[in-house]
């Protein structure tokens, strides 16, 4: 039999959980700042010119006509890479500037940060049945535990307590991008940063060869 008391009490923990999902971190808000330092992400800070280069090799295989960018023909009618519908949706996520089309930087970024996203959450996933149940992203996300409940909330689009690839993928990718360059100036400062201490090192190899 339910009580009124155990009525009350139920409509109470329903309007505690409203109020705390209430107070998540919004795209349009970002109350927290950017959570993703936390998690371990280091987005094109963490990839090499190798890397940069291998992306770039695989966005050509889909630039047919080689103008350094990607139309939706190109990549999502003609595509080959899973279905069109989750092609739709990565080229959406990669579209930076909502011009239309994907360039050869808006792909290796997109790449990055979706890749990256995925190692770390799906290393979360303790029983590998493809999804990271909200007790595995509390336990092992990071030490703040606090925080890692309202960064959840916020992932959890759909609010059922398990994060799911393309679920986690769309709030990452916002929060990656949110208040930061274009993917063009992103990826050109990473190279740059990267081949000058490439030259550094070449230069003191060199020296130490002469003494």
């Amino acid at each position: 039999m339910i009580t009124p008391r155990f009525f009350s009490q139920s409509i109470f923990m329903v309007l505690v959980l409203h109020a705390t999902y209430a107070k998540s971190i919004r795209p349009e808000g970002l109350k927290l700042g950017i959570p993703l330092d936390p998690l371990g992400a280091k987005m094109e800070s963490g990839v090499g010119l190798k890397e940069i280069e291998n992306y770039a090799r695989v966005f050509g295989f889909s630039d047919k006509d080689n103008d350094g960018k990607h139309s939706k023909v190109e990549y999502v009618d003609n595509g080959n890479y899973l279905n069109p519908q989750s092609r739709a949706g990565i080229f959406k996520a990669s579209d930076n500037d909502r011009d239309g089309f994907v360039s050869r930087s808006e792909y290796i970024l997109n790449r990055i940060i979706t890749d990256e996203a995925k190692a770390i959450v799906q290393a979360m996933d303790v029983n590998k049945n493809g999804t990271v149940h909200r007790k595995e992203f509390i336990d092992l996300s990071m030490t703040d535990k606090k925080l890692a409940a309202q960064i959840f909330i916020d992932l959890d689009t759909d609010r059922n307590g398990i994060l799911h690839l393309s679920e986690y993928l769309k709030v990452w990718g916002m929060w990656a991008r949110w208040d930061k360059p274009s993917a063009e100036k992103r990826i050109s400062a990473r190279k740059a940063e990267l081949e000058k201490s490439d030259q550094e090192k070449l230069s003191s190899r060199k020296v130490k060869d002469l003494k």
